[in-house]
């Protein structure tokens, strides 16, 4: 069945399961990448998701079609997020050991610089407040245009801009002083 994204919302809101099934197969694996995003832990991220899943589902009622789903969705999993987050106390300290390696092929050597390049990357972007770690997350880690970041966020794309702005500026600035406080630790 090869429908698309619109098709699918109308057979959600007429109840067809097999729809919401597909919805939600082609939206999970972002679904999750954002929420690890924000709560930095496997097991929180998928729980805060199927929350998501299950409020959209049970208010796809009140999509407004023609309008696309990810940032609608999107909105539903940060608010989840927070909130698991917040209740099971998850910080942004450290990466889950458990995060799955997007590149497995490649050197040991060359696998161990991405993954340490990937850590210092999270720990920069963890020293960011949320309102500008937040916005810098949905446009660049989950694909969001600022329009869609902006719609997620309840803010003007005009502010969305600019937090993400500061946000660059000030990820440059962690990334340095990290990199530096490396070099200083194996002098």
């Amino acid at each position: 069945m090869g429908l698309d994204e619109q098709e699918l919302i109308r057979g959600c809101k007429a109840g067809d399961k097999s729809c919401m099934e597909m919805l939600f197969r082609s939206h999970v694996d972002s679904a999750v990448r954002l929420a690890f995003s924000i709560t930095r832990n496997w097991a929180t991220a998928e729980d805060a998701v199927q929350e998501a899943f299950i409020q959209a589902f049970r208010s796809i009622g009140t999509f407004q079609e023609g309008k696309p789903f990810k940032p609608w969705l999107a909105k539903i999993v940060v608010n989840k997020s927070r909130r698991i987050g917040a209740k099971f106390g998850v910080s942004w300290d450290e990466l889950d050991p458990n995060q799955p390696n997007d590149t497995d092929d490649g050197t040991p050597e060359r696998l161990l610089m991405e993954k340490e390049d990937k850590t210092r990357l999270m720990q920069a972007i963890n020293l960011l407040g949320e309102k500008h770690r937040l916005p810098l997350i949905l446009k660049y880690l989950s694909g969001l245009s600022e329009a869609e970041t902006s719609e997620v966020l309840g803010v003007p794309i005009t502010t969305v801009k600019s937090r993400l702005y500061v946000a660059r500026r000030q990820l440059a600035e962690k990334l340095a002083l990290l990199e530096g406080s490396e070099q200083r630790g194996k002098a």
